[in-house]
């Protein structure tokens, strides 16, 4: 359920879904995906693979391998790498899964509250409020839009809770030019500190 409270507020309430979950568990990866050192994740399996490819040649220079069995070695190894890969992907995703049973979410019903001041979030036993300057970023997708605390930590709106996708456009437009507001009046206070005499 959703509707515009007035030109300048929201009221949305709504229960999340496992899809909703794993699609906002994807984008908080991908946000952390965008802090890795590439010269770490790519560099390390590449200098891996340089290792095992100087071993095989001193095996097969010293009689300790056939041409074969060097080739296998690092076939291998690349195999092995990229199902490792998966095994983590696959038991990251049950943890995921697991954890939204655990936590009840899909019986949890959400109170969000929007105006042009703040956000106040309710959930059975909890409620909490927040100005529009603790919002980082807000992330418009067809799935949900999310609004984004820092990389790892925000909350989102289902997209089904609007009327259509011109209304959920619309909202996250709404919502990311609070944000541009806030951090600018962040900004301009910053700078009138700044630029204070000091008494003399």
């Amino acid at each position: 359920m959703s509707n515009a409270t007035e030109s300048s507020g929201f009221h949305f309430e709504f229960q999340v879904t496992r899809a909703e979950d794993r699609a906002f568990t994807k984008l908080t990866g991908k946000n952390l995906n965008a802090l890795i050192d590439r010269r770490i994740s790519v560099g390390a399996p590449l200098l891996a693979n340089f290792l095992i490819f100087v071993w095989a040649c001193v095996a097969v220079d010293r009689g300790w391998l056939t041409g074969g069995g060097a080739f296998g070695s690092l076939m291998w190894f690349v195999l092995g790498y990229y199902f490792a890969v998966f095994v983590f992907g696959w038991c990251g995703r049950r943890m995921i899964d697991e954890l939204f049973e655990m936590r009840g979410a899909a019986q949890k019903t959400w109170q969000v509250t929007f105006d042009d001041v703040s956000i106040i979030i309710r959930t059975p036993g909890t409620e909490s409020r927040v100005l529009w300057n603790a919002i980082a970023a807000v992330k418009d997708t067809d799935t949900l839009v999310a609004l984004w605390y820092d990389a790892r930590i925000g909350f989102s709106i289902p997209a089904r809770v609007f009327a259509d996708s011109a209304s959920r456009i619309a909202f996250a437009e709404w919502a990311n030019e609070h944000v541009r507001r806030a951090a600018l009046l962040g900004s301009d206070t910053s700078a009138k500190s700044s630029a204070s005499p000091a008494s003399s």
